[in-house]
């Protein structure tokens, strides 16, 4: 009923205030198209119609669920990013914006049903000084169970509002027979979305970026000083998997690659939101070292505006999967004077140093169901302008690359080419196209489902407590991969292969139908065959499981810094960067520079 009250004052509100706006001349004769006038006009008849079915309707209205069904749906209208923020998304949005909370400092995800300590808490935080590990279930807080909670539910407890508030866990660790309760005073959480930061090679370091909070660029600037101190000759930042954030912390982070004074991007949207020019406002840390940014299908937002501007300004190579194509700017406006109900709003655009738009081209419905004005000319212009663009064909997607897929028949249409800095030719269309293409691994079916039931979680977590010795570069052996394998099996983990469900589906049918005497034999020998299958895809994956199994317990015996060392020792397109790095006469070829 609050979340009702406040969306219908924030439009109600609105009343008295748009005709004081479309005072004139005219103003008694409003025009048709007086966006103020037709603004008023639509929300008294909102409130109108909301009014006569709430009143009147034969079925009782449940009044918040109604009005935010009438919300969603004008803003379904739009695009996929212009919402309403319930409590947990502005949470999270408001962490982003500070970079800091007060609350114990650990991720939590949900495993076996209970909020788990999803990797090491952060250093000095109170949950790392209480000693709380990766692995460490959850059970209670406050005396209250998180069984079946929400993740967001357990975040919102975990988190407070005051420095020094007391809140007590009772924790199950793997090994341990009775729970364990740990009483924590909340602290201020200084996020880093940095995942990792290292050197992997000789004179190679590589930073790894998870999202763009407000001190992103502060800590990758701190991380590449370390980096320095080490010997750094060459960098690898890792943006797959990053979604975006704050469209100054890109600036910020892009900062630490560019020279001085160059264009990392620029904004135009309509009416307050004219042209604005970001450039890097300091000199950059890393110098003139060689730079390899990766990027993938679930690189968005903040990570393209980034990527962009180094490869436009020709400042490094792009390597990996084409990028996801998110090119809009969301404002927060608060819609009551608290600012406890806010709607996120699209207002511009953004365009890489040579003028890109790297947004997909269908976010916008201009269609006959579509609520822009004139979007019957604005489809006919978009065709238009298609048409003049140069004839190249842009590969938007790959197997990796979220809602690429979904965006197919994008990829026949003609797309516009720009220049880089050195006079390179890059495309736009929707998303960036690396400098060098990897096509990523994509994991097995069998390797999916033992994910999906975090059978290397939970295994690790055994392991690790059985062996507390183990050498950090011991190797995942047969028999460790048979002992892995024995564990799924007492945990009745039960892998269904394509085309099994057809058979069971079969099989009810036969039973529910009365025939399935008559075919039991057949599917017997069905069932048989699809045994061997099983078998043929457990032993196909087996440098899959021992990758995972080396690097889950890599994380749960050594620190999160090893789990991704395990990772990045048979990544391809991080195997690739370290090739490119050391071959400088290959980088500078790529990036179109000319010898001295």
């Amino acid at each position: 009923m609050k979340a009702c009250r406040q969306l219908l004052w924030a439009a109600l509100v609105m009343l008295p205030v748009l005709p004081l706006q479309a005072q004139g001349p005219d103003a008694a004769t409003p025009a048709k198209q007086d966006p103020y006038y037709e603004a008023m006009k639509n929300i008294r008849l909102f409130g109108q119609i909301y009014q006569e079915i709430n009143d009147r309707y034969i079925q009782e209205i449940d009044p918040e669920k109604f009005i935010r069904a009438g919300v969603n749906g004008m803003l379904d209208r739009l695009d996929p990013y212009t919402v309403f923020l319930e409590e947990d998304g502005k949470d999270e949005l408001e962490i982003i914006t500070r970079g800091k909370y007060f609350g114990v400092g650990m991720r939590i995800q949900i495993r076996n049903g209970y909020a788990t300590v999803g990797e090491q808490p952060f250093a000095d935080s109170p949950a790392a000084r209480a000693g709380i590990r990766e692995g460490d279930q959850i059970i209670e807080i406050d005396g209250k169970s998180t069984k079946g909670e929400k993740i967001s539910e357990t975040a919102h407890r975990l988190r407070g509002t005051e420095k020094g508030s007391e809140v007590v866990l009772k924790i199950h660790r793997v090994g341990e027979e009775h729970p364990l309760t740990f009483t924590l005073l909340r602290d201020e959480i200084k996020v880093t979305d940095i995942q990792f930061s290292g050197m992997i090679a000789p004179g190679i370091g590589l930073i790894r970026l998870s999202s763009f909070n407000r001190d992103a660029g502060e800590q990758i600037r701190d991380e590449i000083v370390k980096l320095k101190d080490q010997g750094l000759e060459g960098l690898i930042f890792d943006l797959r998997g990053n979604p975006g954030g704050l469209l100054e912390a890109a600036v910020s982070v892009a900062e630490n690659f560019v020279a001085k004074g160059d264009m990392i991007v620029f904004t135009e949207g309509r009416g307050e939101y004219h042209r604005q020019d970001y450039r890097a406002r300091k000199d950059p840390v890393l110098g003139s070292l060689p730079l390899v940014v990766l990027v993938d299908g679930y690189s968005a937002s903040s990570s393209e505006i980034v990527a962009g501007a180094i490869q436009d300004l020709d400042r490094g190579l792009l390597i990996g999967a084409p990028t996801f194509g998110k090119g809009l700017v969301q404002t927060v406006i608060p819609l009551d004077r608290r600012g406890e109900a806010q709607l996120k709003i699209t207002t511009m655009q953004y365009f890489t140093p040579s003028g890109r738009n790297i947004q997909k081209p269908d976010v916008f419905n201009f269609g006959p169901q579509s609520v822009f004005l004139n979007s019957g000319d604005a489809a006919n212009a978009q065709t238009a302008a298609a048409e003049e663009e140069t004839e190249f064909e842009e590969d938007e997607g790959g197997p990796d690359a979220p809602a690429a897929a979904a965006e197919k028949k994008t990829e026949s249409k003609p797309v516009k080419s720009y220049l880089t800095r050195n006079q390179r030719t890059v495309l736009g269309g929707g998303g960036l196209k690396p400098d060098v293409e990897i096509k990523q691994a994509s994991a097995s079916r069998y390797e999916l489902a033992l994910l999906r039931r975090s059978m290397f979680f939970n295994f690790s977590l055994d392991y690790a407590a059985a062996h507390p010795q183990l050498s950090p570069d011991f190797s995942v052996d047969d028999a460790l991969l048979e002992e892995f394998h024995a564990f799924c099996m007492a945990k009745k983990f039960d892998y269904k292969p394509e085309g099994f469900a057809e058979l069971e589906k079969l099989e009810k049918n036969g039973k529910e139908g009365g025939y399935l005497p008559q075919i039991q034999s057949h599917l017997q020998a069905i069932r048989a065959e699809f045994e061997n299958v099983k078998e043929r895809d457990r032993l196909a994956a087996r440098d899959e499981l021992k990758l995972d199994l080396k690097m889950e317990i890599s994380g749960k015996l050594f620190g999160r810094d090893q789990y991704w060392k395990a990772w990045f020792a048979g990544d391809s397109a991080v195997i690739k960067s370290i090739e490119m790095i050391r071959n400088q006469e290959a980088y500078n070829k790529l990036l179109g520079h000319t010898k001295k």
